[in-house]
């Protein structure tokens, strides 16, 4: 039963129902105010605090079951979660902006029953703006290698896929407002596939490669290897290839 109602929760959402006109037309639960408008909010201002009540508005005892949420940043709990006839409480939820950035729409979903095999889901959204001194491009791609092109570290590591090849893989990002063209290149025992990239301005693009281990690279032996970085003909910050021979 418990595996039926989180597969239940994941279908909904993700066939995108209307959340919102749900909570208004539950059978079992009201909500008297389910969407909550935060304004703008710094990343850095602290969680904010926010409560929505509501009632149990059929004929019998309801029971809150679980409580649901879409991201680790708007969490909640009910401050009692049997409810008789008419009865009212609170959903106590939390909005932890520090790992957000720009618009948000956030959904707290509830997972009620009468007792008697009726199950019913009712939400709650939060809507606000988080400002941020940052761009998206430096939040999600803090590692700058020049002329605007990001990555989201300074080298890739080596995996070793089902096939027994070492693959590596690593996102570039254009941060800036103009189209650019990127080429990497790197020693032959590296091999790259998705290079070069054409990036549109603010979006991203992945180099994905193998490495060919050389008969000398036994077990146990280290592995680090440059990638040189092109923008437009111009060379950026090189990339580096790590790992281990298992």
């Amino acid at each position: 039963m418990e595996k039926i109602r989180i597969i239940t929760v994941v279908l909904l959402m993700s066939l995108g129902l209307s959340l919102e006109a749900r909570a208004q037309g539950s059978r079992l639960l009201r909500f008297s105010e389910p969407v909550r408008v935060v304004d703008t909010v710094r990343f850095d201002g602290g969680a904010i605090q926010l409560r929505y009540p509501f009632e149990n508005v059929s004929g019998k005892t309801v029971t809150v079951l679980e409580v649901h949420s879409t991201c680790g940043c708007f969490t909640g709990e009910v401050v009692k979660r049997s409810l008789k006839p008419g009865e009212k409480t609170v959903l106590k939820a939390t909005l932890d902006p520090h790992s957000l950035y720009g618009p948000q729409k956030r959904h707290l979903t509830l997972l009620a029953t009468d007792g008697e095999g009726q199950e019913v889901l009712s939400s709650v959204t939060v809507e606000g703006y988080v400002l941020r001194d940052e761009s998206l491009g430096e939040i999600r791609y803090a590692e700058h290698l020049g002329r605007g092109l990001r990555t989201d570290a300074s080298f890739a590591w080596l995996t070793l896929d089902k096939f027994g090849d070492y693959v590596f893989s690593f996102p570039l990002y254009n941060d800036t407002d103009r189209e650019m063209t990127v080429r990497v290149e790197g020693p032959s025992r590296v091999k790259r596939y998705g290079s070069p990239l054409t990036l549109a301005p603010h979006t991203r693009g992945d180099v994905r490669g193998e490495y060919r281990r050389p008969w000398w690279k036994r077990k146990g032996a280290n592995v680090s290897e440059t990638l040189t970085i092109n923008v437009d003909g111009e060379a950026v910050a090189p990339l580096q290839i790590r790992g281990t021979i298992k």
